[in-house]
């Protein structure tokens, strides 16, 4: 997970969190590096409490709505990917 940052972006006054990588673009000798998004964080600074948080909400919302339960399921399987590599 050395390769991934976490970066804190503001949206319409309401500040989260992505994490993410840094590539490089470009011609030779104009190169820069662009921020690659791989995971939206939300409101959440760190990687463990997103995965904590989110784990409570899949629960509270398997009842009520499953699909949006099963999207943050992958976002958190796609999360734990990340940290374990």
């Amino acid at each position: 997970m050395s390769d991934y940052r976490i970066r804190s972006v503001t949206s319409r006054g309401t500040p989260s969190y992505q994490l993410g990588h840094y590539e490089m673009s470009g011609e030779p000798g104009k190169r820069r590096s662009v921020f690659k998004v791989d995971v939206h964080l939300g409101e959440h600074q760190t990687v463990d409490e997103a995965l904590m948080a989110w784990a409570n909400d899949v629960r509270q919302l398997e009842t009520t709505r499953p699909r949006k339960a099963e999207k943050l399921r992958q976002k958190m399987d796609r999360l734990h990917e990340l940290k374990e590599s």
